[in-house]
């Protein structure tokens, strides 16, 4: 790839982006399977979708390397398209469906005039608040922004574990998490180092519903506040 095939594949980038995060939108990554293949129309029916617009969408979404078209026009998911769906344990749904979503996508036209002028934030020039403001207002921001975040903690625990395999937690009784949501990063390290306790300290109206806990989940209370 030359150098302006390269730019060119930068400008379109985001149409790729957007590709996926309709998928997620619509449902189409849940209603696929690897194996067994389902046609646009058949699609189209349970998603309440026009056939024409979803098979090119499906195509679409098949040059991306989400879906595999065979020779009867049916798709299946890949590897990549599985991550999308919503029962996938390390599913990615969330984290499209929050950063491709109207809210985020709307902040991006504020970056030339934040550069230029040197002030933040481009959440408060769209919505005219902060992101947990307008969280509070806006619920369908608020949802897309907590399973996110939970998506996100799946990934980053990961991460976080594999960089400290091998560590010796023996000098540390007990760990806080700052800003730790739900505290799924906290479970994974109390899970996988039982003399340690753990705090995770976050907003009131994140961590009110002891039901959305991953210490309450995981059977944790008694080791993480």
């Amino acid at each position: 790839m030359n150098s302006a095939d390269q730019v060119m594949d930068l400008i379109f980038g985001r149409w790729r982006s957007q590709i996926l995060s309709v998928g997620t939108e619509l449902g189409v990554f849940d209603r696929l399977e690897k194996r067994t293949a389902k046609t646009a129309k058949t699609l189209a029916d349970e998603l309440g979708a026009d056939p024409t617009l979803l098979y090119r969408l499906l195509r679409a979404q098949a040059a991306i390397g989400l879906l595999e078209e065979d020779s009867s026009r049916g798709f299946v998911l890949t590897d990549k398209g599985e991550l999308l769906r919503s029962d996938h344990p390390q599913s990615l749904k969330p984290m499209a469906r929050l950063e491709e979503g109207p809210q985020h996508y709307a902040l991006w036209k504020h970056l030339p005039a934040m550069v230029r002028d040197g002030k933040q934030n481009a959440f408060v020039r769209e919505f005219g608040r902060m992101a947990f403001d307008h969280a509070r207002e806006d619920q369908d921001y608020a949802e897309r922004f907590k399973q996110a975040m939970t998506s996100y903690s799946a990934v980053q625990s990961s991460l976080v574990l594999e960089a400290l395999r091998g560590y010796d937690f023996s000098g540390i009784s007990t760990f806080c998490d700052v800003a730790g949501g739900h505290g799924h990063l906290m479970c994974a390290l109390l899970l996988a180092n039982p003399s340690l306790r753990g705090i995770v300290l976050d907003l009131p109206e994140v961590v009110g519903d002891a039901r959305e806990l991953w210490a309450t989940k995981l059977g944790l209370q008694q080791r993480c506040q």
